[in-house]
């Protein structure tokens, strides 16, 4: 069944949690400004094992990590250098995270802009 039947079936699709929090409460040091944005930078490994802990427990769609990650939030955080690489290497991350946990379920990555 397509996603698309599913939602017409009234199906739910279940969405990751929150991954700032759990970067957090994995010790990830979280920026005054940019939060948990730079973390895909910094801390990849542990990024990536989040996204896979999240498919293991289900989720059909992981959020990169870029909700923090906008150029508005980084340019005031002085990180403007870095927008496209902490964006780019977040969707490598929950890519990755999909390519090894979700053996041969489908899950999607989707992404949030701030």
């Amino acid at each position: 069944m397509t996603w698309d039947e599913r939602l017409a079936a009234g199906q739910v699709i279940i969405l990751d949690g929150a991954t700032g929090t759990e970067l957090e409460r994995r010790g990830v040091p979280m920026h005054d400004v940019s939060w948990s944005s730079i973390a895909s930078l910094s801390h990849p490994a542990t990024l990536r094992q989040i996204h896979a802990d999240y498919i293991a427990a289900g989720a059909e769609i992981v959020i990169a990590n870029t909700f923090a990650a906008s150029r508005y939030l980084l340019e005031a955080a002085g990180l403007a250098e870095q927008v496209r690489a902490a964006n780019e290497a977040a969707v490598a991350l929950a890519r990755e995270a999909r390519d090894r946990a979700a053996g041969q379920r489908e899950v999607w990555i989707a992404g949030v802009a701030l």
